[in-house]
């Protein structure tokens, strides 16, 4: 079981993603927001490419509060959050705007591998493999 605090009155839930390299070898922690509201892992673009993925073909619409853009959909080694890994997983590659505290976002499709316990009375987050 993997688990995290986060501050309850926070705006939103922060929390340091690992992302896997294309060769497994190395690694690149960033700072994520939690996002249940997102079906799809974001990771930004300099990341996946410097974790030596092709990103030569963008292949996936995307729907931002500044209208769709053009990103790529990447199958990504290994991402690791909140004490737990789950292999061979898609992300979808995108910068935030530039200014943003965050680097990307953690959705639901990593978060669905998992029975998740969010508690704010506590501050808590405890991911249950399935």
């Amino acid at each position: 079981m993997g688990h995290i605090s986060f501050n309850p009155a926070a705006k939103s839930i922060y929390l340091r993603l690992k992302v896997g390299s294309i060769n497994a070898d190395t690694t690149r922690d960033i700072l994520v927001a939690l996002d249940t509201g997102a079906s799809t892992t974001t990771i930004p673009t300099e990341v996946a490419v410097d974790l030596g993925y092709d990103l030569s073909n963008p292949n996936e619409q995307m729907m931002t509060a500044n209208g769709i853009v053009l990103a790529n959909r990447i199958a990504v080694r290994k991402l690791t959050a909140i004490g737990e890994t789950v292999e061979n997983i898609d992300v979808v590659c995108h910068d935030l705007p530039e200014g943003s505290i965050i680097e990307g976002l953690l959705g639901l499709n990593f978060l669905r591998h998992f029975d998740v316990n969010i508690s704010f009375s506590t501050g808590t987050i405890e991911l249950h493999p399935r």
